[in-house]
């Protein structure tokens, strides 16, 4: 069984997170890895496994990894790292792959580590900040480590996945259009207002593209084509994500290489 840990933000996030990193091994796995996490659940579930933390939820929460590191009694280094101050986000990572790290030594055979935080308003910083804890810590781990940038935050990626399919979508995205003079759904890492109310906000856009139905917004990454996704989402670091998700766990996780992604056929 390979168990995988997400930080991450949200339950939505994990959501996306797991149906995106299904979806690649699907693809671009080898054959038998698709007939089992298309088979039964036991034998998915046999075959894959995303761990909780202990704490009632099932996904690591990146806001409580100090918490995560006093429940293990673990002293994390607030030092610079390699001779560099820590941008945003490295000391949090450093905490992480730390807590990561101590499961590991405990006996958790951890497959891969995938954290995924929001870039906000900070995406360069931000992304400098993981950079430097994900350097750090691999040499010191037994398991891959797979980041996530999105950027401003998720619901960029999943606009990325969104095409009308009815005529009343249709008109909500020529609006959409018309007010913020750019298709968000191809542009989606343009949107960059904090303020839900704000008509740049990537919540607010998505939830008027979906009439703020959820089922709607959940097809967007569970059935809108890995290569629209990876087309739309290179500004806003999903194709990253979804690139490094086969290029890191395919072959941790079954032993072969990644098939090409249809982008890249």
């Amino acid at each position: 069984m390979a168990k995988l840990l997400v930080f991450c933000e949200s339950p939505a996030d994990l959501e996306t997170i797991q149906a995106l990193v299904e979806r690649v091994l699907r693809e671009q796995g080898p054959d038998w890895v698709r007939e089992l996490l298309d088979g039964p659940p036991e034998a998915a579930q046999a075959f894959l496994e995303w761990m909780p933390d202990g704490e009632g939820r099932s996904y690591f929460d990146i806001h409580k990894v100090s918490d995560y590191a006093l429940r293990h009694k673990l002293r994390v280094d607030q030092g610079h790292f390699a001779g560099q101050p820590g941008e945003a986000g490295a000391l949090m990572g450093r905490t992480a792959f730390r807590v990561a790290r101590e499961f590991a030594l405990r006996g958790t055979e951890l497959a891969a580590v995938i954290l995924v935080w929001d870039m906000d308003d900070q995406g360069q910083d931000r992304r400098k900040g993981l950079a430097q804890a994900s350097t750090e810590a691999r040499p010191l781990v037994s398991f891959e480590i797979v980041l996530g940038c999105p950027d401003p935050m998720r619901e960029a990626w999943v606009l990325a996945g969104f095409e009308p399919e009815t005529e009343a979508e249709q008109a909500r995205l020529a609006d959409l259009r018309q007010e913020l003079g750019f298709n968000p759904c191809e542009e989606a890492h343009r949107l960059d207002a904090k303020d839900e109310q704000a008509k740049r906000n990537p919540k607010r856009v998505l939830k008027k593209l979906t009439d703020d139905e959820r089922d709607r917004a959940v097809r967007c990454w569970t059935e809108a084509p890995l290569v629209r996704l990876r087309a739309r989402g290179g500004p806003s670091g999903l194709a990253v994500f979804l690139d490094e998700s086969a290029r890191t766990l395919i072959p941790r996780l079954s032993g072969a290489p990644p098939k090409p992604s249809p982008a890249q056929d």
